[in-house]
Formats: C-alpha cells, structure tokens, sequence
C-alpha cells in the first residue's frame, strides 16, 4: 500500500479553544482507517476539513493527486470534492423514491441516462434492496435508509469514503448488517474509507487501522491488534476499556526487563525504564493463567497467590474476579470453570508472563 492521503501539523480553533492538533496522519490505499474517541475529541471537525467542508486554522493535506488544501483554488476544490462522498449519522434522504435518491448524485454530474440507470441497478443489487427500489424512502426504517445512504455515496465510485458516525442512531442487528454491507462494498470497490466512531467495539471487525483521538489530539494510530495489546499511554488504555490497569513502579532493571512494585507485589515485565520511575502496567485479561494448584506455570515468571472474589458469565467467556494483593480481572472458558471448580473463595495461584505484561510511563504520584 501508499499513502493515499496525508495530515500534517493540522491544528483548528473554535474562538480560543483548540479542537484539533494533529501533528501528523497518513491514510493508506485501500485501507479503512477507524478514528475513534469520546465526543469532542475533535474526531469529525477533521473529517469535514478533510472533505473541504470546513477550512482549518493551519496545517496541510496532501491528497491521492498530489494537491495540496493550502493550495487549492475554486476549480481544484470541486475537482477533489467529485472524488469524495460523505455519510453522515443521520440518513439525509429527499422525499423520492429509493432509486431517485441514488441516482441523485448521478444526475448532478450530468451522467448519461443510460449508464446511470446501469449504476443505480447494480448498486441496489450490491445492497440487496432492489426490492425498495420504487419505495417512497420516507417510509424505510433506520436501516434501510443508511443502507439508501451508503448506496448514494457508492454509487458515485468516489476515491474516498468519509463515514461521521453512521450506525450510531441504528439498533443492533442494523449495526451489524450495514458494518458488512461498509466492509464488503468498500473492499470490492477498491474505495479508501475513514471511518468515525465513539465506540470502538464497532469498528474492530472492519478497520485496516485505528487512530484515537482525545482531547482533540490525535494519541495513537496503528493496527487494531497493536494499539488495544501496546497503548501509548494510560489514557488510550482507558478509553479502549483496559482491565487490570494499576498503578507501579520501577524498583530493579535487568537487560530489558523490570521488576515493578505494584502495591507491594513485585511483577517481572519488559520495561527500559529506570528505577523510581512511576509506570501504569497493564494486564490483559486474557493473559492471566489460573492453576488450581502449585503446577507447572512453564517459563512465567510471576506466579502469584490469588482468591477468587467474583465470578460473571461473558457469553462464552467467565470473567474472575481475583485478589492477589493487587486486583486482577482473568478471562476463561465455562468449560475451565467447570473443570477447576472456580467460585468465590477459593484459593489459586495466578500466573502471568513477563510478556504479558504491559508497561507505560507514568506522570503521577505512585501510592
């Protein structure tokens, strides 16, 4: 892939208050790219300065041809704007059928009756809404019309798909028909996608790459894996919802790895940062092993005594609850429930790899 759009030193101002500082961003080829953060993170003021919709205070973006906003002219502006098309979270639709709404765009561009009707068809048909082609689309339900929407945008073959929110006003099975319908059409087309969301349990099925916003700073980008298991910060790490957050700090170095006091309980972890310094280790759920016994914990290095507090089905997961002298969360199968006999009050050894666990700077005082 190649950098197909990029973002630097992107910063804009509403009065005094800055909602955007992007030092820099590049969208690749083909991907799509989740931005993700809490409202007002500054997550969709970039997307409309990205579409032209809005001027930035200062900064630069390069586009796919090689023009840059700074010095764009009136004829450059609509050129570029004819390669985009933006969905928004409301279905903006005009009081006309499914098939006139599609064909909208189309017939701003002045495209042959012919081939329009060719575009239109196929596009329904890519949907799977050919049947509400002749429907009145103030009568679709909330899915219907985003998949209405989402096919008016297609239907242009733009080289850039901007997405502010679009299933946050949808139920659930909605949400998740019309997140396959984004992924599948989006890829098929070869069409670049940036996608905006406060919620990012909903874009890890779909997303090439995840950019969280916060404070109107850009804070991390990467791949879906990389940022959820590597958070920059204790700020990403909240935000993604991390468990097993604690706060430590650096009592011994030893050639890329660390013994952190966390409360009293040392931990063994991958960590270059010199003793005294306070740190935030995360431990991913998934990553702590429970043994019933004193067995074999293999080549972990952190074995520690644990009471089971809690216990909480998950679907197919059991979330425990443990005390190890430091609060740990462990996620395991019903079936390992089952087989060790896990419930409140009973006593087992917890063990982590130095792997495992996850080690971040830390600006704050350490109790």
């Amino acid at each position: 892939m190649t950098d197909f759009l990029s973002i630097a030193g992107l910063k804009h101002y509403y009065g005094d208050h800055k909602v955007l500082d992007v030092d820099g961003l590049e969208v690749e080829e083909g991907e799509i790219m989740a931005v993700v953060g809490p409202n007002g993170s500054g997550k969709s003021t970039m997307l409309r300065i990205v579409n032209l919709l809005e001027k930035p205070t200062e900064g630069e973006i390069t586009y796919w041809d090689g023009s840059r906003l700074s010095n764009l002219d009136r004829q450059g502006r609509r050129e570029l704007s004819l390669q985009m098309a933006m969905i928004f979270q409301e279905a903006l639709l005009f009081k006309r059928s499914v098939r006139a709404n599609i064909a909208y765009g189309l017939k701003l561009r002045n495209m042959e009756s012919d081939t329009r009707e060719k575009r239109v068809e196929d596009i329904l048909e890519k949907l799977d809404i050919s049947h509400l082609a002749d429907r009145d689309a103030m009568t679709l339900s909330g899915g219907e019309a985003q998949k209405v929407t989402l096919g008016r945008a297609l239907v242009l073959r733009p080289r850039l798909l901007l997405l502010d929110e679009p299933l946050a006003s949808l139920d659930v099975p909605a949400k998740k028909a019309l997140r396959e319908d984004i992924t599948r059409l989006v890829k098929d087309m070869g069409v670049t996608a940036i996608y905006v969301s406060h919620d990012y349990h909903e874009v890890l099925e779909i997303a090439d790459s995840l950019a969280v916003f916060l404070g109107g700073r850009l804070q991390q980008v990467g791949s879906p894996g990389h940022v959820f298991g590597f958070p920059v910060n204790e700020e990403v790490a909240e935000f993604l919802g991390a468990e097993n957050l604690l706060e430590g700090e650096v009592v011994e170095c030893m050639e890329g790895t660390a013994r952190i006091s966390v409360r009293g309980v040392l931990l063994e972890g991958l960590c270059e940062l010199p003793p005294g310094s306070a740190v935030k280790v995360q431990i991913h759920p998934e990553e702590v092993l429970l043994l019933s016994d004193a067995g074999d914990p293999g080549s972990a290095r952190n074995r520690l005594k644990a009471r089971v507090v809690g216990v909480k089905a998950l679907g197919a997961l059991v979330k425990v609850m443990l005390d190890c002298g430091i609060p740990l969360t462990a996620y395991i199968t019903k079936a390992s429930q089952k087989e060790m006999g896990i419930e409140p009050g009973r006593e087992m050894t917890a063990v982590i790899k130095a792997t495992a666990i996850h080690v971040m700077p830390f600006v704050g005082r350490v109790e």
